[in-house]
């Protein structure tokens, strides 16, 4: 079966059908990946085709089989206190302050698990509270489009690995152990409705679907196209209460995506705060973005023979309406008005970058590379072009080639604070802490003698206050491993 053809008809058939149903999204260089996990699952089904299972999976009684595929191709490994550092913020400041502003005493504290897989997050939660003895009713909905992984969280059973990261208080007090696994308490259990919730095709109640006080989405919208990622933050900012908090994962940043929130920070744990949507680009910016989109293909000739000057002013206008509609959420916008300059043979490299960062938010990560590489081939020299080329790497999860090319903008810069901090977190993904301890304190050290070596375009949001007080966080963190961890790793992605 592994030398079955999967053609690019029948890959197309898989992917709509699997990001109809569920907002995952395959793009052409998954092909393979892909047909992988559909071939394990075909000769689980007993299939020798692609057709067949195309059928199975579209059928009425399909259902369940999906659910098995979903299980597959989103690697669905999670843990109990995962992202520690949220769960702590959750502890110490959200709760506290979601209940003070509770405005009668009866009124309860509702928080939804959107994504939550085989339950280990809204079972964390549901101990925090307990632990916590709120004193006023509690409502914790989890929801998953799985229902094979709903199946697994609603009987609470769990091996040694999902409860690593348990404090051992915790461990002691809300789980029985029998054999290798561990049993959770019925009283954690009957703490949290599960429920079978698709947030891409599925419709907000308004009644059950509003008023949260917290909502976890973390690890989620990492599958899903740019389109349903802003879907699925704009529903939840209307299922929010104002002033409600949202936890994303580390590798979801909001920016581009809603300017309905804002970012909070707590002992290296980031998340945010629903508050008063904000003015979108003026009506007069996106008119003249239009009106440089539909001029330039005329004036290309006479650019071509104006001065350096008018050229450089030019850029500047170009750049300027290109980069305000992608700060609002208008990636698309942005890049009708850069794509005359693309065409031609020579192009500033501010423009380029430009392109390659709303290609990279758009989610066409080999497009965003071929533009960096065009850059850094052009000129060497490129420290933007070499960071850009890092940060995509790093979305890929291709590590070696993130440090590589972060190592490569020290070489040129070695005072570029964000690409040490870019280190910092690499290392302490692949285990090396010890490097990823002196990175930080070198952004510290760097920060604090000379707040230039933030670079402004791709700070993303980081003030450089924030920016400090995260890394003494992590180093903070760091410095209070257990002794013989240090090789220790335990990332995995959860839908």
């Amino acid at each position: 079966m592994t030398k079955l053809s999967l053609s690019d008809n029948e890959f197309c058939s898989f992917r709509d059908l699997i990001a109809e149903r569920s907002g995952i999204y395959f793009d052409p260089a998954k092909q393979e990946s892909l047909k992988d996990n559909l071939l394990e699952r075909m000769a689980e089904c007993g299939l020798t085709n692609f057709s067949d299972y195309l059928d199975l999976l579209s059928s009425p009684a399909g259902s369940k089989e999906f659910d098995f595929l979903l299980d597959l191709i989103t690697v669905p490994e999670t843990y109990f206190f995962r992202d520690r550092a949220q769960f702590n913020a959750l502890e110490r400041l959200v709760i506290p302050e979601a209940i003070k502003k509770k405005s009668y005493p009866a009124a309860s504290l509702r928080i939804w698990s959107a994504g939550c897989s085989t339950g280990e997050e809204p079972y964390t939660v549901a101990m925090i509270v307990a632990a916590a003895k709120v004193d006023i009713p509690i409502q914790i909905l989890a929801t998953d489009v799985s229902n094979h992984a709903l199946e697994v969280a609603r009987q609470g059973v769990y091996n040694g690995r999902s409860v690593r990261d348990v404090p051992p208080e915790y461990l002691k007090r809300f789980f029985s152990k029998k054999g290798g696994q561990y049993s959770l308490d019925e009283s954690i259990k009957q703490m949290v409705e599960f429920r079978y919730f698709n947030l891409v095709s599925e419709p907000y109640p308004l009644v059950e679907m509003s008023g949260w006080d917290i909502i976890f989405c973390r690890n989620v919208t990492i599958y899903f196209q740019t389109d349903a990622t802003r879907k699925v933050i704009h529903n939840l900012h209307q299922s929010l209460r104002e002033g409600g908090y949202l936890f994303a994962g580390y590798s979801e940043s909001l920016r581009y995506i809603s300017d309905g929130f804002k970012t909070l920070q707590m002992e290296g744990a980031f998340f945010y705060q629903k508050g008063p949507p904000q003015k979108t680009v003026k009506r007069k910016s996106r008119k003249f973005g239009r009106r440089l989109a539909s001029t330039t293909h005329i004036t290309g000739s006479k650019r071509a023979k104006a001065g350096a000057d008018s050229d450089h002013q030019e850029i500047q206008q170009v750049h300027a309406a290109a980069k305000e509609l992608l700060e609002v959420g208008q990636p698309e916008q942005a890049s009708e008005i850069l794509n005359p300059y693309m065409k031609e043979a020579t192009v500033h490299e501010s423009l380029l970058l430009l392109q390659a960062e709303i290609e990279l938010n758009l989610g066409d990560l080999d497009k965003a590379v071929e533009l960096c590489e065009r850059i850094v081939q052009g000129e060497p020299l490129s420290s933007a072009g070499h960071y850009l080329l890092g940060i995509i790497f790093r979305t890929r999860g291709d590590e070696a080639r993130a440090i590589e090319q972060f190592k490569k903008v020290l070489y040129l810069e070695p005072k570029h604070a964000l690409a040490r901090f870019n280190l910092g977190e690499l290392y302490s993904r692949v285990g090396q802490f010890e490097n990823a301890r002196l990175e930080y304190a070198n952004v510290v050290r760097l920060l604090e003698k000379t707040p230039e070596s933030l670079d402004q375009r791709f700070a993303g949001g980081f003030s450089q206050a924030l920016l400090i007080d995260t890394c003494l966080s992590k180093i903070k963190a760091l410095e209070a491993r257990a002794p013989g961890t240090a090789g220790g790793r335990g990332d995995g992605k959860k839908r």
